[in-house]
């Protein structure tokens, strides 16, 4: 009887623990804050403009995305445009954004850099996966719209979740190329890579993010980049990706950089000179 006892109240646990996981898998995947730093991008020095753009969406409220278009400099006017999707956390007003921002505009890009619905300033509900794309998907038709770039001269460039967030955008929508920098394969990868695997993923996740499976169908050129020492997406999760996309393709791989501090390699020379390689030859191919 005490071992029937034991064993109820371990499935109990277990059975809560997966529930718990069901239901509140949004706030820990999406960890989104609001406009607490109150930087922008003067901070470093960059001209900008602010951005309110509304969201087409079956939402009664009148949901807004935030953003910034950093202008290139003005030797450079005649360089692509990057459209910036950011990963789960924070909001564009963080430094480790910005300087994000400030190394691709030394690159000779125009930025648009925007939060997603439910980060910094954007109005909307909570995140969703389903609402991350559709924020991206607003984004860019703003760039080709409103301020109007053309398509083959825009470069989508996500950052960990925001990767994935670019690789279902350009199976919609037309653009230049790709830079997905240290994404991952799928939420469920990640979610057992950080230690989940007692529990029934495969049924319990929703938002699932599944890059590795959307890769293959890819008819845009696309640059995998990634720190071999990021421990949050390990490198290999890029490998993978990379062996699953089509041609054109490549990818980089930077020895001693992690997770949180993209910014500075961007500023290596070999992000620099395989960024500089990959618009050359999409450039070659148009």
């Amino acid at each position: 009887m005490g071992l029937f006892i034991v064993g109820a109240i371990l499935l109990t646990v277990y059975l809560s623990a997966c529930i718990f996981l069901l239901i509140r898998q949004r706030q820990m995947i999406f960890t989104p804050t609001h406009d607490d730093s109150g930087e922008n991008p003067s901070k470093l020095n960059l001209d900008y403009e602010e951005v309110w753009i509304p969201v087409d969406s079956n939402s009664k409220n009148q949901d807004k995305l935030h953003g910034w278009f950093i202008p290139a400099t003005k030797e450079m006017l005649e360089g692509e445009t990057i459209l910036y999707l950011h990963g789960a956390g924070g909001n564009i007003s963080n430094l480790i954004y910005l300087r994000d921002v400030a190394q691709l505009q030394k690159l000779g890009f125009s930025i648009f850099v925007v939060d997603y619905r439910g980060y910094g300033l954007s109005l909307g509900n909570f995140p969703s996966e389903i609402s991350l794309y559709e924020d991206a998907q607003t984004a860019l038709k703003y760039l080709i719209n409103q301020k109007r770039i053309p398509f083959n001269k825009i470069y989508l460039f996500g950052v960990s979740l925001g990767g994935a967030v670019a690789i279902d955008l350009a199976l919609k929508e037309h653009v230049a190329g790709l830079i997905i920098v240290s994404s991952f394969t799928s939420m469920q990868e990640e979610v057992l890579y950080m230690g989940y695997r007692i529990f029934p993923i495969e049924l319990i996740l929703n938002q699932r993010f599944e890059s590795i499976r959307k890769v293959p169908f890819l008819k845009t050129p696309v640059i995998f980049i990634h720190g071999t020492s990021d421990t949050f997406n390990p490198a290999i999760m890029s490998q993978k990706l990379y062996d699953s996309a089509p041609n054109p393709k490549q990818l980089l791989l930077i020895d001693n950089f992690g997770h949180n501090n993209i910014s500075e390699m961007i500023e290596n020379p070999q992000f620099k000179n395989g960024i500089q390689k990959f618009i050359q030859e999409v450039k070659a191919m148009n």
